[in-house]
């Protein structure tokens, strides 16, 4: 029963999860400034989005689970394992608890959370209709990013007047939104890239240009996630470009059968595009002008640490 509750929650991709929110939120750091302990608002928002993550998955469950009764029959649900309305609920209540712990970080991040309840619904309604579905999907990952991000408050977005008004530095949140944006589409092409390839994959003959499109979407984290850092810190950017490369060389050869290896391995993956961004930005961290040592280490060590943990934990739990 524990392992069918696991494989339902896709526990494997937890601690990618945590490292995207994670990142984010460091990311904010970086960009806003701010000398406050992080320590509790990395708790906060890697519970919330762990709680979306679990929610999400057993809503998908729930709604598939007469499509599951015909083609995925070694699933928790049709096994009779568990009733189908308990899915629902405990997806309901992680749902509730993930968009509270958001909102006791600050407002702008609880907002997040709940759009990206949004798009898990949305999500979860569309996804066995059209392959259109991988873009909320995709955008539900990528809103860790921004969830994060948004933590750290921007208080440099406004401007006392003379007269005593506030206005929008309009330039700041411009660059702010281009900063997260860009990181972010790099996550979501990943994640789009992915559902792609699997569906090619799949395919006795697929088609050639889909499948250089998902190659394509696959490898454009490798320019997303640096754009921003190769320019600032050339060294430290084009060195955090080697894990994720070597992994995806090896995805793409040695693991690319049988499919759902490819896949699950594709999703463990998902840390290293953290780190891509994660190893010049913990470097700033050792500045004299920026100081935060245990930021430091954060971003060096989860990463990784996280694509560990998930390779160890595919090895109890199937991670799709």
């Amino acid at each position: 029963m524990m392992r069918s509750l696991l494989a339902s929650l896709r526990t494997a991709n937890a601690p990618s999860v945590v490292s995207n929110v994670v990142l984010g939120c460091l990311l904010g750091r970086f960009y806003w400034g701010g000398a406050e302990a992080i320590g509790p608002v990395l708790l906060w928002l890697s519970l919330s989005a762990l709680l979306l993550y679990f929610a999400g998955n057993l809503a998908n469950d729930w709604f598939d689970r007469d499509w599951d009764k015909k083609h995925r029959p070694e699933r928790a649900l049709p096994q009779g394992t568990f009733r189908s309305s308990t899915y629902l609920e405990f997806a309901i209540i992680a749902a509730v608890l993930g968009v509270a712990f958001a909102f006791v970080v600050a407002a702008r991040s609880g907002i997040t959370a709940l759009i990206i309840v949004v798009l898990i619904a949305i999500y979860t309604a569309i996804h066995k209709k059209t392959a259109w579905g991988v873009v909320p999907m995709g955008l539900c990952r990528a809103g860790l990013y921004v969830m994060g991000f948004l933590a750290a408050w921007p208080t440099n977005l406004l401007m006392i007047m003379p007269d005593s008004t506030m206005r929008i530095d309009f330039a700041s949140a411009l660059q702010s939104a281009l900063v997260i944006a860009t990181h972010a589409l790099g996550l979501l092409a990943y994640i789009a890239g992915l559902s792609l390839a699997a569906r090619c994959e799949s395919l006795p003959h697929p088609p050639r240009s889909t499948l250089i499109l998902s190659r394509a979407m696959l490898l454009l984290p490798l320019a997303a996630m640096s754009a921003w850092w190769i320019p600032w810190y050339p060294l430290y950017g084009a060195l955090a470009l080697i894990p994720f490369a070597i992994w995806m060389a090896l995805c793409l050869t040695v693991f690319r059968k049988p499919v759902p290896r490819f896949v699950s391995k594709l999703l463990a993956g998902i840390p290293l595009i953290d780190w891509i961004a994660a190893i010049p930005l913990a470097t700033t961290f050792m500045l004299p002008e920026t100081p935060l040592p245990y930021a430091t280490w954060i971003g060096f060590l989860l990463p990784p640490l996280a694509f560990g943990a998930a390779l160890l934990l595919q090895k109890f739990t199937p991670a799709t």
